[in-house]
């Protein structure tokens, strides 16, 4: 079973607690002091931070300064286009695999880029928000139906969906068991269940756990590895059909901030100030902040190259599971 250093990069040993996991219950260790803490579940092996802003706290921190009002855009226009661009790569890969057309849910489907992607393609495409914003930018900008709210509270009819999708939504979730359970009961019969996540079993996150930008504090509260997250979604019902440890639209670029994380200062500096919000914009007024651009500059080969190695040699700095719901015997 995966331990605590094997997540972090530092040992556990001298820093024992005796607090309770956020999924099963039992009793955690303290794997890294921080601020922030992080702590392993003994009995599950799920890490996560010690201490999750409350719900009020988390929904609102998703709203005009996570997603712009109008538009949903998180970043600079360029970058907003690449991303929307690089969609397309998570569209084929899911056909690949469920070529439909039938009905897919995008649990935090952003502005809806995905969900338009896949109505073009005839399917029945729904999508889930806890920001306001972000639902209303994708309902009136792409023409896809977004429900705002939890996934468990929707009251969604069982077995109506032939793929759900998360991708980089658990890390976010301070249930993300619930939310599994809730996916599994939506599914039809044969149907695929997309999760993507990063991943903390990196080296880069063991070199660098506390200025790594998987950490991303506060917005992530759970650091998953590949044992952790393919033990969960086997308890909650799932089997693992397929992987995969490279994200064009993730890998290359998680690589690159965490080189430039190297330098000092506040970490993911860098990709704070493509953000829309007011840090950005003073990020962006900031001469260091130039510096660190430059460097990317240098940096974005090697960064790429590094990212790409995890085709071969696994892990790398993110995790994409296929999985299919188990089904009684």
């Amino acid at each position: 079973m995966t331990t605590a250093s094997e997540v972090t990069g530092t040992s556990t040993a001298k820093r024992p607690a005796a607090v309770s996991c956020h999924v099963c219950g039992a009793e955690t260790s303290i794997a890294v002091h921080g601020p922030p803490a992080i702590v392993r579940c003994s009995a599950c092996g799920l890490t996560a931070l010690e201490a999750f802003p409350g719900d009020s706290e988390r929904v609102a921190s998703y709203q005009e300064d996570y997603y712009s009002a109008g538009t949903g855009a998180r970043f600079l226009g360029p970058f907003e286009w690449v991303t929307s661009l690089l969609r397309t790569l998570r569209l084929q890969s899911i056909l690949r695999r469920a070529p439909g057309p039938g009905a897919v849910l995008d649990v935090g489907c952003g502005r809806g880029d995905l969900l338009e992607l896949f109505q073009r393609r005839g399917w029945r495409a729904l999508g889930t928000q806890v920001s306001a914003t972000a639902a209303r930018a994708a309902r009136e900008l792409r023409g896809v139906e977004v429900l705002c709210g939890e996934l468990p509270d929707l009251g969604l009819s069982p077995a109506s969906f032939d793929v759900i999708a998360f991708f980089h939504v658990l890390e976010h979730l301070p249930r993300p068991d619930l939310y599994l359970q809730c996916a599994h009961a939506l599914l039809a019969p044969g149907g695929l269940l997309v999760v993507e996540v990063p991943d903390c079993s990196s080296l880069a996150f063991r070199l660098l756990p506390l200025r790594n930008l998987c950490l991303d504090h506060p917005n992530h509260l759970f650091f998953f590895t590949p044992r952790s997250l393919r033990g969960l979604l086997e308890r909650v019902g799932f089997h693992v059909v397929g992987e995969s440890r490279f994200s064009l639209e993730h890998s290359p670029y998680t690589a690159l901030q965490n080189l430039l994380n190297l330098l000092p200062g506040a970490p993911n500096r860098l990709y704070r100030s493509l953000m829309r919000n007011a840090e950005g914009r003073r990020l962006r007024r900031s001469p260091w902040t130039w510096v660190h651009g430059l460097a990317a500059l240098c940096l974005a080969l090697p960064a790429l190259l590094a990212s790409l190695l995890a085709v071969l040699l696994p892990p790398g700095n993110t995790l994409r599971f296929y999985c299919r719901k188990r089904l009684p015997s």
